[in-house]
């Protein structure tokens, strides 16, 4: 007895009731209680307890827990709430240690506690928490599972203590909120024979706590009673199922219903001298029965399964399903089987593979490619049809989406119809789209995707069905071509540049800008046709409508009428500067020599002009009126272009487009500068570089520097544009140094108006110090004409220049006029070989000549001679036989970029003889 407990009972009961803080309204409760007690007949009440004082001083522990429990509720059954506040007077009273909080309930608990009949007989009780972890047990429940002391209750799982997965998964079920309370049926087998109790199970939730109530009602002696087994007989032959009892240890049935001996053809007395390897299963199958057996009885819910074939009394064959539950009677181990015919369930299992045998035969054949995807557009089924159209195989197409197949052209109209599909805005749906091969190529296809849904109509899967249509497709398009196109050069026809036209315009009126049509009539074309053939004429046309595509942007149209007449659309034009410039570049491809088999062409051609909306509202107003200004180019004798509207003069437009393009070159960084090698003829080593100005215009092609540089001469933008090229190339050939490369000479050219001016010196000093090149990296190139304009002044430049280091050239001589006694005078290091003469040097005695003495005039003044324009091989081997030192052209290396000569510079440099070189760039 504890201290707490001693002093409890040596005390008088107004002692013990201040002791434990019970006030008047407890005090009323409990004086309520014991009357109630005491009154009522059917409440057997010790007699010891008659007085409320003998009451309250004989309340102990294990009464509290066996009686007064259940005395308390049939006092209060119709109100659960003072229940439970007479159960928490009680508590005080019998001065618990433990806490109740645990079991206690709402209204819940107390209605699991009266649907236990706890009045009547014993029953044993159970607490658990959400984790099915035991807190308190009654002390019939203690010794119903051999538990000796509460103490060691606590915190095992259900598990542990009743080792019964019906009983489990009854707790699991009121816990998880499937069932607010449960009963259930039990039996359980101990060394005494079975035990069947009945179980009832509750949940609630007290001080916010699960809580389980757990109560067990000992039905054993009910079950075994006659007329009990006679229910249990009745229930048996009335099951449908076949039921019979099997004795492990003999393996012999006990007991069989009626259904039993009529599925298996015996009677019930015959099948009791029979066992389960009376029914003859399959060979291997008793050695796998005897196994599953033991694996039931030992297993912790006791309850299993195994499939079989029972061999009726009359031979015949019967595939089953037998349930199984182990239980112990008179110390025997049982087995209860529920047995079931399942030869139904076979046939239909038989029949459904049949039927899934024909349909992937059919699915897999299929003519088209069929596929089956998930709701999340995974494909989880496809056929050989869909695998030869997109080029996975079925097991690739497992880990594939529809995303990552389709086009990214088709993904956002295909993600707009699923949805649409799957939202049940239609039934189904068909479309051409693209799928990607896995090669990476594109393929048509027609697709008819819809939905299978279950029962209840919700969708589950999408099937599809896809044909390849890429060939007819192509056919598709290859028509649409030709009604679109010229069957002879493939350019729009006629029909395709009105409508392509009549776009341009509506575009051109939106945002305000101008649209341009060039017609173009090809001067005496029916000569030709005339006199060689239509043959000969057709092949003419075909290299026009060449070269003229060749020229014209992308985002343009080249088109032919018909016979000798083509067309040109350039939309959104800003001004009519580009059609000025484009109709000259016309004229120049056209003007170009033609070699049609045996015959040399030199055509022109007359070219209208018109421009949206000044000429024309319409495209049949453009046509019309850029027809009327081509007719008017021919009447002025040809090769020319004419635009409609007479104010327009095309060569000043053409000077104009150019000069305004070069004011704005420097500023949007138009230029860029290519570098032509310079080889030394012993070594083979690059040992210099020309600077080479290249203008890339935003909005136009390319510009021949044969265009573009004598207009800035004239204009003097050459001076800013020249001193962009002296810093530009500085700046390169450091960074090639800083690259690790050997020094490079650059070359410069240096305009006449350039060498013209008073700070030339000043500012080639400027441009070294600033980009950090030195003098020697630099080479300064002037032509022969322009020192021989003012030789003295020439002479004064050159020598400033010299003096600083940097190297001086002569470029183009021999084509001008140079005095030998100035040339000696001026402070030069290099005369270089126009390639004028170096062109036909291995053919024409004269220009051999020119070469040979150029290079004995330098040699014999100590100056390096360079040969530009080598291109072939015959070229080099002549000039490297009269000693020229350094060479350059095409047999080389065209101009490139600074990034292309640095490969080339990597490519020269385990070169060591110029012998050892291939040719590097074709010299065309």
């Amino acid at each position: 007895m504890s201290a707490r407990e001693m002093d409890l009972s040596q005390m008088t009961v107004d002692q013990r009731l201040a002791a434990l803080d019970i006030n008047d309204i407890d005090i009323t409760l409990l004086r309520l209680i014991h009357q109630k007690l005491v009154s009522t007949p059917q409440i057997e009440f010790p007699a010891a307890s008659n007085s409320f004082s003998e009451f309250i001083l004989c309340i102990k522990n294990q009464e509290y827990e066996a009686r007064w429990l259940p005395l308390l509720w049939q006092i209060f059954h119709y109100d659960p709430e003072s229940f439970l506040s007479a159960l928490q007077i009680l508590r005080k009273v019998a001065a618990l240690e433990f806490d109740i909080a645990n079991f206690q309930a709402t209204r819940t608990l107390a209605e699991a506690v009266t649907a236990s009949d706890l009045t009547h007989e014993p029953v044993a009780m159970l607490t658990l928490d959400s984790e099915q972890r035991a807190h308190f047990a009654n002390p019939l429940f203690l010794a119903n599972f051999g538990i000796g002391e509460l103490s060691t209750l606590a915190g095992k799982s259900i598990d542990e203590l009743i080792r019964n997965e019906q009983l489990l998964i009854a707790v699991i079920s009121v816990l998880e909120g499937a069932k607010p309370q449960h009963n259930v049926l039990i039996s359980m087998g101990d060394r005494s024979g079975t035990r069947f109790f009945e179980c009832h199970i509750a949940c609630a939730v007290w001080q916010a706590e699960t809580v389980i109530l757990l109560t067990m009602k000992d039905m054993t002696q009910r079950m075994n009673s006659p007329e009990e087994l006679l229910r249990f007989r009745m229930a048996l032959d009335s099951s449908i199922d076949a039921i019979y009892l099997i004795d492990r240890a003999q393996m012999r049935f006990i007991d069989a219903n009626e259904t039993a001996t009529k599925i298996l053809g015996y009677s019930r007395s015959e099948l009791l001298q029979l066992g389960p390897q009376d029914l003859k299963p399959d060979a291997g199958e008793l050695e796998r029965i005897h196994k599953r057996f033991d694996e039931i009885i030992h297993s912790v819910s006791q309850t299993g399964m195994i499939e079989t074939v029972h061999q009726r009394k009359d031979g015949s064959r019967l595939p089953v399903e037998v349930y199984l539950r182990a239980m112990m009677s008179e110390h025997r181990q049982i087995l209860v089987a529920v047995v079931r015919d399942i030869s139904s369930r076979l046939k239909a299992e038989a029949d459904l593979r049949e039927s899934e045998d024909k349909f992937r035969g059919i699915f897999n054949q299929a003519a088209i490619g069929l596929a089956h995807l998930t709701l999340e557009g995974r494909w989880f089924q496809t056929n050989k049809k869909f695998s030869e159209i997109v080029g996975y195989s079925p097991q690739e197409m497992q880990n594939l989406s529809y995303l990552d197949i389709t086009h990214p052209g088709d993904l956002q109209a295909d993600e707009e119809m699923i949805r649409g599909l799957i939202s049940g805005e239609y039934p189904d749906y068909t479309k051409e789209k693209r799928y990607i091969h896995k090669d990476g190529h594109a393929v048509w296809v027609n697709i008819t995707v819809s939905l299978v849904s279950d029962r209840s109509g919700n969708p589950i899967y999408a099937v599809s069905a896809i044909e390849d249509i890429t060939n007819r497709k192509k056919i598709e398009w290859d028509l649409l071509h030709l009604a679109n196109h010229d069957s002879l050069t493939g350019l729009p026809n006629r029909l395709l540049i009105q409508d392509r036209l009549s776009q341009a315009i509506a575009h051109a009126h939106r945002m305000g800008v101008q649209t341009g049509v060039i017609l173009i009539d090809i001067d005496r074309f029916k000569n030709i046709n005339d006199s060689l053939g239509h043959g000969i004429g057709d092949l003419i046309i075909v290299e026009i409508g060449r070269r003229l595509s060749s020229i014209i942007e992308s985002d343009n149209t080249v088109g032919r009428l018909g016979g000798d007449e083509f067309v040109v659309m350039l939309s959104e034009l800003a001004s009519t500067d580009a059609l000025a410039l484009t109709a000259q570049n016309i004229l120049d491809v056209l003007s170009q020599p033609m070699a049609i088999y045996e015959h040399e062409f030199f055509l022109t051609g007359s070219l209208g002009v018109s421009v949206y909306p000044k000429d024309g509202a319409d495209s049949q107003s453009l046509l019309k009126n850029a027809d009327t200004a081509m007719y008017r180019a021919k009447d002025a004798g040809g090769n020319n272009m004419q635009f409609y509207a007479h104010e327009m003069n095309a060569r000043a437009l053409a000077r104009f487009t150019i000069e305004g393009g070069l004011r704005r070159s420097l500023e949007r960084e138009e230029f860029v500068l290519h570098y032509q090698p310079q080889i030394d003829v012993l070594t083979g080593k690059v040992v210099g570089m020309e600077a080479l100005l290249r203008w890339h215009p935003l909005d136009k092609p390319p510009m021949s520097p044969a265009d573009f540089i004598p207009i800035a001469e004239e204009t003097g933008l050459i001076v800013p544009i020249g001193e962009w090229v002296l810093r530009s190339a500085c700046k390169q050939t450091c960074l090639w140094q800083e690259q690790g490369y050997a020094p490079l000479r650059v070359a410069v050219n240096l305009s006449a108006r350039q060498f013209k001016q008073k700070n030339i010196v000043s500012l080639v000093k400027k441009v070294l110090d600033e980009t950090g090149c030195k003098p020697e990296w630099l080479e300064l190139e002037i032509t022969e004409s322009v020192v021989m304009e003012d030789p003295q002044s020439a002479t004064d430049t050159l020598q400033e220049l010299s003096n600083m280091g940097v190297h001086l050239s002569i470029d183009d001589f021999g084509t001008g006029y140079s005095s030998l006694s100035y040339l000696k005078r001026f402070p030069i290091d290099t005369l270089k070989i126009d390639q004028s003469f170096v062109r036909d040097i291995s053919t024409d005695a004269d220009d051999a000549a020119i070469a040979r003495a150029v290079i004995a005039l330098a040699h014999s003044m100590r100056l390096e001679v360079v040969a530009e324009g080598v291109e072939t091989i015959e070229q080099l081997d002549y000039l490297r036989a009269q000693g020229c030192d350094l060479m350059q052209g095409y047999y080389f290396s065209r101009p490139l970029p600074p990034e292309d000569i640095e490969k080339f510079l990597k490519m020269n440099k385990s070169r060591s003889r110029l012998a050892a070189m291939p040719r590097m760039v074709s010299a065309r």
